[in-house]
This record gives C-alpha cells, structure tokens and sequence, in this order.
C-alpha cells in the first residue's frame, strides 16, 4: 500500500461533505487518513492509524467505508462516541451522500432487558423452576425492578439507555445478562423475542 496516495473518489466525496459543515476548514490528515482507509478496504487489507485530536477521523474512516461499499464493524471504546456516531455523524452523512447506506447499532447484551431474566423474576415460588433471589436486594431497587418490568412490555428494543430515568445498577444487574451467562437465542425459551438479538 502506498502510504503517499489518496483514493481520489473517497477524497473528493470527502471533501464535498466536510464542505457543508459549519466552519469547515481544510484538514489534509483527515484526507490522507480517509485515502488510506479507501486503500485498505479496495484492497482487503489490515490498516492501523493514529490520529490526533482535531483530526475528523470519524468521518475519514466512515466516508470510505460507504464510498467503498464494504460492510463494517466500527467498535468504539466509549458509549459516547457510540452515540455521537449514530445519532450524529451517520444520519449526516445519510442525508449528504449521494451513496446510499445502512447502519445498526449493537451494544453488549448487558445494555438490553432480558426477557427471561424478568420471567424468572416474576416467577411464584414454588413453580418448581429456578427463580432469582431478590430478597438481599433493597426495596428501593425491587421496585425498580418491577418498573423495568413494566416498561419491558412497551419497548420495541429494550435497550436501557431509551429509559427516561436511571435505574441503580442493582437493578440493572438484576434484568440484564452478560455474554457469558445467555445461553443463545436457540436454547433459551424466550431467545426469539430477545431485544439483544433482534438488535
């Protein structure tokens, strides 16, 4: 890979873009970042870039990401960048680029209601089938719970982070799974309405 080239169409749609943003200016390590990025992706290769702050590098790695045509996977280290992508950067983008372009949001199983987690919950003792224990938990986080039940039923997507109010993280704990304790949507009984699978 030349280090030197720029992918001409990932640079001239680049630019058009970063030219409608309020007080654009020109950044040629935005440009040489997003030249590169095309590079690897026309190419299949591997690309590992440092940039520092100021640079744009969300959009010189998405721009050619779309021009491209390449499905990708963009793992950000902090839910605000997450958000700044999805409910900024990426609808911008849909609406300025002449490419048109699909984009999802996962988060971590432990960001989405278990559904089985609250069946268990909301099990009677006695049922024969295994029931969490509640009784440690403080009763302000009880009823927590049962509030998080109750907007479970309304939510199309059971992500927390859609919730108007922030639940203790008890109580967070006590609907939601890690990876590691979800058996898989095909051997769990309510794994085909799984909010962590559907997203």
């Amino acid at each position: 890979m030349n280090p030197d080239a720029i992918d001409p169409d990932v640079a001239a749609v680049l630019r058009r873009i970063t030219a409608q943003l309020p007080g654009s200016e020109d950044r040629p390590g935005q440009i040489r970042m997003a030249g590169l990025v095309g590079q690897a992706l026309r190419a299949g290769r591997h690309l590992v870039v440092q940039a520092g702050t100021g640079t744009g590098k969300t959009l010189a790695y998405l721009v050619p990401a779309i021009v491209v045509g390449k499905r990708c996977v963009v793992a950000t280290a902090t839910k605000a960048l997450q958000d700044q992508l999805a409910a900024k950067d990426l609808p911008y983008l849909h609406e300025h680029l002449d490419t048109p372009f699909e984009w999802a949001v996962l988060k971590g199983r432990s960001n989405y209601v278990c559904l089985q987690r609250l069946r268990e919950l909301q099990q009677r003792p006695g049922s024969g089938q295994d029931q969490l224990e509640l009784d440690d938990l403080a009763a302000t986080v009880k009823l927590e719970v049962k509030r998080l039940a109750a907007w479970s039923s309304s939510t199309t997507t059971g992500d927390l982070a859609e919730l108007d109010w922030a639940p203790s993280d008890a109580a967070q704990r006590a609907v939601t799974v890690s990876g590691d304790e979800c058996p898989g949507a095909s051997r769990c009984p309510v794994g085909a309405s799984c909010f962590a699978e559907q997203a």
